[in-house]
């Protein structure tokens, strides 16, 4: 894994990390936002929303583990990919839908979201593209650009607040 993958690698923890605890906090509220989106009814949203956790709890795993960051990479580009997917129709519907994507208070998803998932597509690609592995300090110095790059995804929406 060169420093690029080991980057995209941390990003990509941190953020998926991030979305499953704020999901999981509160699975319910989560679950009742899928609803809003006219994406998944309310006979399957439990379950939905349970499955979007497990899955995201799988991306963190398969790209701690060693030996399987390959196909963590691979599930965070399809799981990436499914909702960017989601969101532009979604918003392409002008459907008011929350979300509750890192649990926190609601927001209505919007063009931001579709921006910050087809950023997290970009990433997920990029780690699944790269190979050789980097000397210590390279990998130290990719893992906080990684966590720094995982934090202005996650806090995408309060940073467009401030440049309104």
């Amino acid at each position: 894994m060169d420093v690029l993958a080991v980057g995209c690698g941390v990003a990509l923890v941190v953020v998926f990390g991030a979305a499953v605890v704020g999901k999981a906090r509160d699975l319910p509220a989560f679950a009742r936002s899928l609803e809003g989106s006219r994406l998944v009814g309310r006979r399957w949203r439990a379950w939905v929303a349970g499955g979007v956790v497990v899955v995201e709890s799988a991306v963190v795993v398969l790209l701690v583990a060693p030996g399987t960051t390959w196909y963590g990479f691979a599930l965070a580009t399809a799981v990436s990919a499914i909702l960017t997917g989601a969101v532009a129709l979604t918003v392409a519907r002008r459907t008011p839908a929350p979300c509750l994507c890192f649990g926190g208070p609601p927001r209505d998803l919007e063009p931001v979201h579709l921006v910050r998932n087809a950023l997290l597509t970009g990433v997920s690609v990029l780690g699944l593209a790269t190979g050789a592995p980097p000397e210590m300090e390279q990998s130290v110095v990719a893992g906080l650009a990684g966590a720094v790059a995982a934090l202005l995804l996650i806090k995408i929406d309060d940073l467009r607040s401030v440049f309104r």
